[in-house]
């Protein structure tokens, strides 16, 4: 039985769908370059990280709920490459600070 043969029904992507994501996506990318940039208090500890988690979590959850399941799995392979790049970032960015 192939993938074609399969007779469940396609979700409907209406236009109300695309704004929804288009407006996610935008969120998300807004989020995470408040995230980056060095505009809030983040220098005040970890208190100061909290408001970009829940800002990045809110802009996530609003494009999360916005995919279908397939979509999903592919969005969760893509963030742990992401993830995975980053702590290989993280880690090398250590290293130089360390032997500054």
């Amino acid at each position: 039985m192939s993938p074609s043969d399969n007779n469940t029904p396609r979700p409907r992507i209406t236009k109300n769908t695309i704004i929804i994501r288009s407006v996610a996506v935008v969120l998300l990318i807004a989020a995470i370059a408040y995230i980056v940039l060095p505009l809030d208090f983040d220098s005040k500890g970890a208190i100061g990280y909290i408001d970009d988690f829940f800002i990045f979590m809110g802009a996530f959850t609003l494009l999360r709920a916005s995919l279908t399941k397939p979509e999903r799995k592919f969005v969760k392979r893509q963030l742990y490459m992401i993830s995975a790049s980053c702590f290989l970032l993280g880690l090398l960015w250590l290293a130089i600070l360390c032997f500054i």
